[in-house]
């Protein structure tokens, strides 16, 4: 049977949205950006390198699906690329926290998100070859934090 054991912290700063692309034959997609971020845990810290993207899509159901692609520098020069899909809950808890720029528990609504690692450094190799899943919740303004955790 499977894990799950925790690996690392995500806290990241997103600014935006840019307007949604409402009308597009693809469907709505809303623009965040990255800003800011770390990677924290016994194996890892890093950096956002760069500002990263979320293309996100709202749905009719009540969840947002977002697909994000962001870049890390390790604090030994090691880059660490990052994207991820998954779902989250755009309930009232949400919605009044993300208005109101505060923080929700990780089990007021439903965020949570599939991760992939893409490193070249042989120290960080373990990124490459495990799976990863995160439960993530709001910290304040534009800020959100996931606890990533390795599937054993």
């Amino acid at each position: 049977m499977a894990g799950l054991e925790f690996e690392m912290t995500y806290r990241l700063r997103v600014r935006g949205p840019m307007p949604a692309t409402q009308g597009s034959p693809v469907g709505e997609h809303i623009y965040w950006e990255m800003s800011e971020g770390t990677l924290e845990g016994p194996r890892i810290k890093a950096r956002i390198a760069m500002p990263g993207g979320d293309w996100y899509r709202p749905g009719a159901d009540g969840f947002g699906r977002p697909d994000v692609r962001v870049q890390f520098i390790t604090d030994d020069d090691a880059v660490i690329l990052l994207h991820y899909t998954g779902l989250v809950q755009m309930n009232d808890a949400f919605t009044k926290a993300a208005e109101a720029a505060n923080t929700t528990r990780f089990e007021d609504h439903y965020m949570r998100m599939a991760m992939r690692f893409d490193a070249g450094a042989s120290k960080y190799a373990w990124l490459n070859q495990h799976l990863f899943v995160a439960e993530g919740r709001l910290t304040g303004k534009n800020q959100i934090e996931y606890r990533i955790y390795r599937v054993t």
